[in-house]
């Protein structure tokens, strides 16, 4: 399991600040660290130029992260690796948006994360489309898909049932959730079911690092109830049957 830090996605810390949380965060071994949306500052790229010229890291990666609009920003960020952030969960002009992007991103030579923001709510509502966007953002390239539960309404066995079906096509997963009562069980579960990197904040604002906090779990009467999904099935046939989506 790998760690995917985004605590600088919403601080307002000093760059000179996100330089040394940076440090502190591959210090603790934190596989990816995410600076934020190249653009959202009043210099827009400061922050990453200065990260390249000064930071010598020996774990972690730095990702800048945005949507597929956001594309050259994210490129101009020449960061290792990209995290394209999807919002919604399987229109029809999402899929061509993640998969151009990606596309541009991996032929810029950039590891490609894609964050599925409302992934679980849009699986209750339509696994196919949801499952869509999981394939498209892997055939396109991405190296990882993170299923991210953005509304946090299921229990954390609920979130590991639908991770462990979406596993089976041979995806790589990650699952990220908000900060709340139940993110380190759903973390968890996630894990226990296939989720190979796991999102969250593990670095304070005013720097140092939060003590880990041991979950609480509660459990769940009912899970989610099994919902047909013929491109799933289709998928893992093929998975099967040649190694993969890829």
């Amino acid at each position: 399991m790998e760690l995917y830090d985004i605590s600088l996605r919403r601080t307002g810390l000093s760059i000179s600040d996100r330089l040394v949380a940076v440090r502190r965060l591959d210090a603790l071994g934190v596989a990816f660290v995410d600076g934020g949306r190249p653009g959202r500052w009043p210099r827009p790229g400061t922050f990453y130029r200065r990260a390249a010229s000064e930071l010598s890291l020996r774990a972690a990666t730095l990702i800048a992260s945005g949507g597929a609009e956001d594309l050259a920003a994210l490129l101009a960020a020449e960061t290792p690796a990209v995290a394209v952030v999807v919002q919604g969960h399987g229109l029809p002009d999402t899929f061509t948006g993640v998969r151009e992007a990606v596309r541009q991103l991996v032929r810029a030579e950039r590891r490609v994360i894609v964050e599925a923001r409302d992934f679980f709510d849009g699986w209750l509502a339509d696994p196919e489309h949801a499952l869509e966007v999981v394939l498209t953002a892997a055939e396109a390239g991405a190296e990882t898909v993170l299923l991210h539960d953005t509304a946090g309404s299921l229990w954390p066995d609920q979130i590991g049932e639908i991770v462990e079906v979406v596993a089976e096509t041979g995806v790589p997963l990650g699952f990220g959730c908000h900060d709340a009562g139940a993110s380190a069980a759903k973390q968890l579960f996630a894990v226990d079911a296939g989720a190979g990197l796991v999102q969250g904040s593990y670095a304070v604002v005013q720097g140092g690092l939060d003590r880990a906090v041991p979950p609480s779990v509660h459990p769940a009467e009912t899970g989610v109830a099994p919902v047909p999904c013929p491109r799933l099935e289709q998928t893992v046939s093929a998975q099967k049957a040649n190694g993969g989506v890829r």
